[in-house]
């Protein structure tokens, strides 16, 4: 267990080795989380003057509210794609293989991914903070309590279940092309993230309720409300305990069976 987690964080260390590398695309991905939230912010205050009747149950604030969905969002999903990425990189250098002969167990390996994937949800994280309190005197955090943690981790656990998953199906499969892209169009179009569920359309905002993602940016939102009743928030925990231990077991299955049938296909490498 012990030499497992060293390991961890040996391969933890050689991706932000690489990452720092390559200077110009690193900076290119931290500016373009910066612009994408200001175009998002620039387009919300045209409705600043205004009454948003949909934004009455999260305080009323376009600004917050795309913050908190920018920052919630990017942090949880760069765990999921931080994973699926770095095993198509493995595979296309031709390092998976030489790693799986190895006593290192293909778990810690995915491990390692999601929690690099985090190191970038952090930058998203600190982007956002800081856009929101200096520059547009936001502080999004303000009412943040324990339960705002708690809602961060399991939904992070949670989307370390998706990345297993994802990277299973890039192993087997090689390349899942727009598969990632058209998951995260529909869940931002249904969870909330940059709008409320109340502006869909009334047959689909059920739909909204069988999307795991929804209880993860939903939960954290109402963290950061005062008003919100514990017995809520507690709610919203419990979903995502069972949300989390099930994609965790689902995940892990599917990367085993996904494993077992590129071995015997021979095709542990890209090609």
């Amino acid at each position: 267990m012990l030499d497992e987690s060293r390991k961890i964080l040996v391969f933890i260390m050689r991706d932000l080795r690489l990452l720092f590398s390559y200077k110009l695309a690193f900076s290119m991905n931290f500016f373009g989380i910066i612009f994408n939230l200001f175009y998002l912010i620039l387009f919300g205050s045209m409705f600043k003057a205004g009454v948003i009747p949909a934004l009455g149950a999260y305080g009323g604030d376009f600004i917050s509210y795309i913050l908190v969905g920018s920052l919630g969002w990017g942090f949880l999903w760069s765990i999921m794609t931080g994973t699926s990425s770095s095993i198509t990189t493995e595979m296309r250098i031709g390092t998976l293989e030489s790693i799986l002969v190895t006593r290192t167990k293909l778990i810690t390996l995915m491990i390692s991914y999601a929690l690099f994937g985090c190191f970038f949800g952090f930058i998203s994280i600190i982007s956002v903070l800081f856009i929101g309190y200096f520059l547009l005197g936001v502080s999004v955090f303000a009412n943040a309590t324990i339960y705002t943690l708690i809602l961060f981790v399991l939904s992070a656990t949670m989307m370390m279940g998706f990345g297993l998953i994802f990277g299973g199906l890039t192993i087997w499969l090689k390349n899942i092309g727009q598969t990632t892209p058209l998951l995260q169009n529909i869940v931002m179009f249904f969870c909330g993230v940059y709008f409320p569920v109340a502006v869909l359309p009334t047959y689909l905002q059920p739909i909204s309720k069988y999307m795991p993602f929804y209880y993860s940016m939903e939960g954290i939102r109402q963290s950061l409300i005062p008003s919100t009743p514990t017995s809520d928030l507690l709610y919203y925990i419990v979903v995502l305990i069972f949300l989390s231990d099930l994609f965790i077991l689902i995940g892990i299955f599917v990367l085993r069976k996904c494993l077992i049938k590129a071995k015997k296909d021979g095709t542990l490498t890209f090609y």
